[in-house]
C-alpha cells in the first residue's frame, strides 16, 4: 500500500490493517516452527515501543490534570472568583427554596442536632422549683470530691465554688492569649459563634486572631469582650487554659463548647447575660475577679432566691444550670475567665 493511500485511511482502517499484518506475521512464525520465546524476542522492540507510548500518553494525561487542578485552585483563591461563586451559590439556593427549605440548616449552629438531656424535655416546671427554693448562698469547698460537689450540692439544685480546683494554678505563667492563638493554626482562623464587646467591631465574622489583636493593640482604657467557641478545634485548644478539675469523675464527658470572658477596667452596673446550654457549667476564674448573678429560671422567679457572689482568681464555679440563668459583671482591673459547657444528666 502506498503512503498516499495510507494517508487517506481512517483511524479504524489503519488499526484493522495493523491487526491483520500482526496476525499474518504470527501465523507465518507458527508455520515456520518458531517457539513463543523466539517470537517474544523478535517482537520485543515493538512491544517496548508500545509500552513506552502508553506510558507517555498517561504521563501527559496526569500532567494535564495536575496543571488543571493547580490552575483551578489558584483561580479559586482569588477574591473575584469567590465573589462570583458566592453569588451563584446564593442564586442556586434561592431557586431551591420551593423544592427544599434549607433555612433551618442555615440558622442552626450544628448540622446534626444534639439530643437534649432527658430532664429538660419539658422545660422547668413549678415542681422543679422545690430544688432551689431553700438555696440562699453558695458553699465554698476545698480538697473536695466528686461525691461532695455533685451529690451534696448540684443534685439538690445548689451551685458550688471550689477554691482549689486546679492545684497548679499558682505556678502558671502569665496568660498570653496572643501567643496561644498565633502559635496554633487551629485557633487563628477559628470564628466564634457568639461574641459581645463594647469595642467597635469591624468586618464580620471576626476570627480569634483579629479579636485578640483588637483587645491587645487598643488604646481604649475600658473594654470587655466575651465569645463562645463552637468550633471543636478551638474548644480543644482552649482547654489548656483550665485543665480538667481534679474532682470531676471520669464518666463526665469533655466540654462541647466554651466561653472566654475578658475585660479591663470595665466599670458598669449592667450584668452581661450568657445563653448557656442546659447541663454542667464550670467557670474558672483565671485572672482578676468576676461578679456572678444566678437568677432562677421561669417559673421559679418567685420561689427561689437570686444568688449574687464574687468569683476570685483561682476559684471555680460548678453549676447545673437547669434552674438558673447566668449573668456576670466584669470586675475592675484585668480579668480573664473561662466557662465550659458539658452535657450532663442530673438524674
Amino acid at each position: 500500500m502506498s503512503l498516499k493511500n495510507g494517508a487517506k485511511m481512517s483511524q479504524r482502517e489503519k488499526f484493522d490493517l495493523i491487526n491483520s499484518e500482526v496476525r499474518s506475521f504470527y501465523e507465518y512464525c507458527k508455520e515456520a516452527g518458531m517457539s513463543d520465546e523466539e517470537m517474544d524476542l523478535i517482537c520485543r522492540p515493538l512491544t517496548n515501543a508500545v509500552r513506552k507510548s502508553t506510558i507517555k500518553r498517561w504521563t501527559r494525561v496526569v500532567l494535564v490534570l495536575i496543571m488543571g487542578m493547580a490552575i483551578g485552585y489558584t483561580v479559586s483563591q482569588t477574591d473575584t472568583f469567590k465573589w462570583h461563586a458566592s453569588a451563584v451559590a446564593r442564586i442556586v439556593l434561592i431557586k431551591l427554596l420551593p423544592v427544599w427549605d434549607w433555612t433551618p440548616l442555615y440558622h442552626n449552629k450544628c448540622m446534626i442536632a444534639r439530643p437534649e438531656p432527658p430532664n429538660v424535655d419539658g422545660g422547668v416546671s413549678t415542681t422543679d422549683c422545690i430544688a432551689c427554693e431553700a438555696v440562699k448562698s453558695i458553699a465554698r469547698l476545698s480538697d473536695t470530691s466528686y461525691n461532695e460537689v455533685f451529690n451534696h450540692h448540684l443534685l439538690r439544685g445548689a451551685p458550688a465554688i471550689v477554691v482549689d480546683a486546679h492545684y497548679d494554678w499558682s505556678s502558671r505563667a502569665e496568660l498570653n492569649l496572643t501567643g496561644l492563638i498565633s502559635d496554633d493554626d487551629r485557633l487563628r482562623d477559628s470564628v466564634p459563634c457568639r461574641i459581645l464587646t463594647n469595642i467597635r467591631i469591624g468586618r464580620q465574622p471576626m476570627d480569634l486572631e483579629e479579636i485578640v489583636s483588637r483587645i491587645t493593640n487598643t488604646d481604649i482604657p475600658s473594654w470587655f469582650v466575651h465569645f463562645q467557641n463552637c468550633d471543636i478545634r478551638a474548644v480543644k485548644s482552649f482547654r489548656v487554659l483550665a485543665p480538667r478539675p481534679y474532682f470531676l469523675s471520669p464518666h463526665i464527658p469533655p466540654s462541647h463548647f466554651n466561653w472566654l470572658l475578658l475585660s479591663k477596667n470595665y466599670d458598669t452596673h449592667r450584668y452581661k447575660y450568657l445563653e448557656l446550654d442546659v447541663g454542667l457549667v464550670i467557670m474558672s476564674q483565671l485572672k482578676g475577679k468576676t461578679f456572678v448573678q444566678l437568677r432562677p429560671r421561669a417559673p421559679c422567679e418567685d420561689d427561689c432566691y437570686t444568688l449574687n457572689f464574687e468569683l476570685s482568681e483561682g476559684e471555680t464555679l460548678v453549676l447545673a444550670n437547669s434552674l438558673w440563668e447566668f449573668e456576670y459583671l466584669p470586675g475592675k482591673g484585668e480579668n480573664v475567665a473561662m466557662i465550659t459547657e458539658t452535657d450532663w444528666n442530673e438524674s
